[in-house]
């Protein structure tokens, strides 16, 4: 009976989880052309300030919390971009540049929500799921450095793998591996996807003005009509 029950339960959500989005996306923005490939990319830290900010967290700790946010993101962007691009340093002000070949990015986290812990690893399949947004810009310091020449977005989230609950087993030792599992997703996880989409759509620009071979190309996930949230 609770093996049946268990399958029902599974079998009753995982509609959700056709429905429920897994990754971060690229939306389109604007673009123009830039002549030529940066030597450098500068990466600062994105502002919260304009955020829907929902976390369990208030006062210092959300503050914390905030500041974290940007550094883990700044961070992978940097990592991402220079191993797979070109070189990119941390910028912590605008104006402290050494090099006129290079590009800034910036850009805001708009979304932010936490989502339930105790869904994604009971249930997973998009239950309790977490939401990370942001906007990009892209600016080129050896061209109109006061406007961007590239803008896009990005949105998604994690949690379409299934928790402890929907495991489909009774065996505890594969309930327990699918409980941790569940709660290792959340904000850190869609942050380092989110470095990984951005730094895959830079990719693409260099590549459509062949600055990077087709084995340096790294496709970006667009968000498509079906992606529902």
């Amino acid at each position: 009976m609770a093996r049946h029950m268990v399958w029902l339960l599974g079998a009753g959500v995982a509609a959700l989880a056709l429905t429920s989005c897994a990754s971060i996306s690229v939306r389109d923005g604007s673009e123009s052309v830039r002549n030529n490939r940066p030597q450098i990319v500068y990466v600062m830290n994105f502002s919260t300030a304009l955020a829907d900010v929902e976390v369990d967290r208030s006062g210092s700790d959300l503050a914390d919390f905030e500041h974290n946010l940007q550094l883990m993101l700044r961070t992978g962007l940097v990592k991402e971009i220079t191993d797979k691009l070109v070189p990119a340093v941390a910028e912590t002000r605008l104006g402290n540049h050494r090099e006129t070949n290079a590009w800034l990015i910036r850009g805001e986290f708009t979304t932010v929500k936490q989502g339930s812990r105790l869904l994604r690893s009971a249930i997973g399949f998009g239950a309790g799921g977490t939401k990370l947004e942001t906007q990009v810009q892209v600016f080129d310091l050896a061209q109109n450095p006061d406007a961007p020449f590239l803008t896009f977005s990005t949105t998604g989230g994690s949690n379409s793998e299934p928790g402890a609950i929907l495991a489909f087993t009774t065996d505890p030792l594969q309930l327990a591996i699918g409980g941790v599992s569940g709660a290792a997703h959340g904000l850190s996880e869609d942050t380092a996807r989110t470095a990984r989409e951005i730094t895959a759509e830079l990719s693409e620009y260099m590549y459509r003005r062949g600055w990077i071979s087709e084995d340096q190309r790294i496709e970006p996930k667009h968000e498509s009509a079906t992606d529902t949230w």
